[in-house]
């Protein structure tokens, strides 16, 4: 019995990392392909998480605490329209999953399946939606992050605000 909830809660543990990364990694990862459409620079690094790092590689540094993210170039200045775009371009890719984990639910309600139950699939949809919708709005909201190795960085939308009433005053 104590076995079982153990095995049970490590489980849970698991997925809801999974989930948070997978959340992370999509926003930023729609940051980099829309840096990269536009400039054709494959010279980025995008790091999902706080403390210990887990993997670092040229372009990912994935880390324990995976409830924050950036993404980075390795240029100095960026032009303010290439910069705006490739903000713009994590709160797109959120927006895009949360619009999909919608639509999914939807189809959820109805699975069945002899591996996983419903219930856990439910959850994880749950789950999904919740937190990619987290991210969005955080990345919507004009603020300063107040968590993790982001803390006092301005999120997507403060930083567009920015760039816009900078250019405005040129």
């Amino acid at each position: 019995m104590v076995l079982a909830l153990i095995i049970e809660m490590l489980a849970l543990t698991c997925v809801c990392w999974v989930v948070f990364f997978l959340s992370t990694f999509a926003h930023e990862l729609g940051h980099a392909l829309v840096y990269m459409l536009i400039t054709r620079n494959t010279h980025w690094h995008i790091r999902i998480g706080s403390g210990k790092s887990l993997l670092k590689t040229q372009h990912f540094t994935i880390k324990l605490a995976v409830f924050d993210g950036v993404f980075e170039t390795k240029e100095d200045r960026m032009g303010s329209k290439t910069a705006i775009l490739t903000l713009l371009g994590g709160p797109l890719f959120s927006m895009i999953l949360v619009g999909i984990l919608l639509y999914t639910r939807v189809k959820i309600v109805t699975f069945d399946s002899a591996i996983i139950s419903s219930e856990a699939i439910l959850f994880i949809s749950s789950l999904s939606l919740f937190v990619n919708t987290c991210i969005l709005l955080y990345s919507l909201a004009p603020i300063h992050y107040f968590w993790g190795e982001i803390k006092g960085k301005e999120s997507d939308i403060l930083q567009i605000v920015h760039i816009m009433k900078s250019k405005r005053n040129n």
